[in-house]
Parts: structure tokens; sequence; C-alpha cells
């Protein structure tokens, strides 16, 4: 599961800025072994993963957006998970637009990926789990209603409470991983 975690990354991902935009998401040594195979290849006896929550803290221009969001793809895409809600959230919408915007642009530039997914404003639709991706906005209270299969939450420290990490967090407790 780790292997095929790392090959997601790497086979179907590219950056999506800088002077690295469009190469292939090769994942430095400390991505790949220290988040992304324990996140994903590290499973219980049920085949479900070890670890339903990481707090990943990286100094800034570190890559943190971008590796956010191709977590928040393989969630979409890799967990075959029916119905799978993928959320990004920040103390204000337009910082949890980041992450999902790096998401979006890696989705248009790959035509593996656009064969499962369709490109909205401000969304992702993978239809044949029904399963969406989109970015939420601080407000709390709305979002009571969600069912999250994973949350991408960005800048946490900047929250004003934790309101919104509480309820996106008890919004996971329907899903097996």
């Amino acid at each position: 599961a780790a292997d095929v975690a790392v090959a997601f990354f790497e086979r179907l991902l590219r950056h999506t800025k800088g002077e690295w935009a469009g190469q292939p998401f090769a994942l430095q040594g400390w991505q790949r072994d220290d988040i992304i195979r324990p996140l994903f290849g590290w499973k219980r006896a049920d085949g479900s993963r070890k670890f339903r929550r990481a707090y990943i803290e990286i100094p800034r221009k570190n890559g943190k957006s971008t590796l956010s969001a191709g977590i928040a793809l393989a969630l979409l895409l890799m967990d075959n998970e029916p119905g799978a809600e993928v959320y990004s959230a920040a103390a204000d919408r337009n910082q949890a637009a980041i992450v999902f915007d790096a998401a979006k642009t890696m989705i248009e530039g790959s035509p593996a990926l656009g064969k499962f997914a369709e490109v909205f404003r401000r969304e992702i639709r993978v239809p044949k789990i029904n399963g969406i991706y989109r970015v939420l906005s601080a407000d709390a209270p709305t979002k009571h209603g969600l069912n999250a299969h994973g949350v991408i939450f960005d800048e946490l420290h900047a929250q004003p409470n934790r309101e919104l990490w509480d309820v996106l967090v008890t919004s996971t407790g329907a899903r097996r991983q």
C-alpha cells in the first residue's frame, strides 16, 4: 500500500508552480518515508489505515501545499471510497483554496487522472464513486452535515477557536478510515 501511494505521487502527479511546474512529483526522502509511506502503508489487520489523523508541520516554502494537494487527491482517487468527501479548510476560504487549486491544477495536468475526475471552480467530482473534493469556508455552524473521508486543514494555528476543527474531526466518525 505504501508503494502504491508513492507511485501515485510520482507517476500521476506533477508540480504546479515555480521552476518545477510540469515536472513529476518526485517525493523527497522525508516526504516519502516520514509522511506518505506511514500514512498510506501502515495497515491494521482489517486492512484499514493505522493512522486516521496526521499533524504535519513544515516550514514556509517547503512544498506543504503541494504535498497536501497530493494527499487530498490520494484520499479521493486511491481509496475507492464510495461517496468520498474530501475537504480543504482554513481560517478563510481563500487560504483553503490554495491547496485545492494545486490539486485542481494537478488533475488538469494529468490525462490519466482527468479520465476519472471532473474539475469545477471549487469542486472536483469523481462520478465512478460519487466522490467530491471541495473548498470550505471557515463558518463552523454550516458544516455539521458533512461526512468527511478526508480533511486537509491548512494553517491550523490561525484558527480563532477550535469550533471548525471539532466539527470537521467529528464529521469523519462514520468513515472506516
